[in-house]
């Protein structure tokens, strides 16, 4: 089931212009100029006046009579849009997965603002559209969303208390050229209420928070494979590949329970496709079962879709069809058995 709200009706793909100099911009002259660019605290939680960014939560919500639930809400922004426009672009997507029964629902957005068209004050940074509203504040958030046709609604307080981790140091390189700003929370502890068909019920569970950034994000045209692993003993992973490139780029982080975080080379992890699902919607084909192996921290695992059908098309606003599900993890760390769950990102190329 898909819907797609209609704000902005100019075709093209916008949020994927060549970036253009904003000599203006001082954010984006420290990324020009800084010997060794990185995060900054909570500054870069807002928006930025140049290149294009997201604010990105995946996750597992359970009720307590052990239903649970798979959700997306990420809210993307392109300042480039105001060259052609004289408004900065923003998008939205929404999604909602039934564990039980299997059910994706998703849905989208697309407008204009004159400016960087958020609230920044002491109580953080807010996002508002008409699918989600995001408060960002220093890893104590609040996220909350509503699908247009009164399928499903959650409003949920969400707190770090591991702090950010800073992918590469808060900067990576995907190629040639081609850098951005990183940073996630993996382990966001969520409670609040999720209201579907009218029910509303108490849910806790957590939640992965990514912010990405930069005069030279990756064009999102790219094919990819990305995944957000939260194991039991208390760590979390982050794997990327991209496949859409002259060669494989490929780098990942390991996030102990306690203590700093690893950055991985693609040396130091293997991705291997298992089984894969057909689309009957777009006929793309995705990889629903991976096994995953990262030798220096003794894991090997193997992530498997909850439900096959968690594709997303977002032909409306971002201007292409990508997978994004909720997928269960097993497998063991020095032989010894471990779990898990994750969320998993694919796209392939048109």
């Amino acid at each position: 089931m898909a819907t797609s709200t209609w704000k902005w009706r100019r075709a093209g793909a916008l949020l994927f212009l060549p970036l253009l100099p904003l000599a203006c911009c001082p954010a984006e002259v420290y990324e020009l100029t800084a010997a060794s660019p990185t995060v900054s605290l909570p500054a870069d939680e807002a928006p930025h006046c140049y290149g294009t960014e997201w604010w990105y939560y995946t996750g597992k919500l359970s009720v307590m009579d052990g239903s649970s639930y798979g959700v997306e809400a990420v809210i993307f922004h392109s300042a480039e849009t105001r060259y052609l426009f004289g408004h900065e672009g923003w998008f939205a997507h929404l999604a909602l997965l039934d564990e039980a029964s299997g059910a994706f629902t998703y849905y989208q957005d697309r407008w204009l603002e004159p400016d960087a068209g958020a609230t920044v004050s002491d109580a953080g940074v807010q996002l508002t559209n008409s699918l989600i509203q995001m408060t960002i504040h220093d890893g104590k958030d609040h996220v909350q969303a509503a699908s247009p046709d009164g399928h499903f609604s959650f409003s949920l307080d969400l707190h770090d208390d591991r702090g950010p981790i800073l992918h590469g140091g808060g900067y990576i390189t995907y190629g040639p050229n081609t850098k951005s700003f990183y940073y996630s929370r993996p382990r966001m502890l969520a409670a609040g209420t999720l209201t579907i068909d009218g029910q509303s019920q108490p849910v806790f569970g957590q939640l992965w928070f990514d912010r990405q950034w930069g005069r030279s994000v990756v064009n999102l045209q790219t094919a990819w494979d990305w995944f957000s692993l939260r194991l039991d003993d208390g760590s979390a992973v982050m794997l990327f590949n991209f496949r859409g490139l002259s060669s494989t780029l490929a780098m990942g982080t390991y996030v102990p329970p306690t203590g700093d975080a690893v950055t991985l080379t693609a040396d130091d992890f293997t991705l291997t496709p298992t089984a894969d699902w057909t689309s009957p919607h777009t006929g793309r084909t995705y990889p629903t079962t991976w096994e995953i192996t990262i030798p220096t921290q003794g894991l090997t695992i193997t992530t498997t879709a909850v439900a096959d059908d968690q594709e997303f098309d977002a032909r409306a606003t971002t201007f292409n069809i990508y997978w994004e599900g909720l997928c269960n993890v097993a497998g063991t760390r020095d032989g010894q058995p471990i779990a898990g769950d994750a969320y998993i990102e694919l796209l392939n190329e048109p």
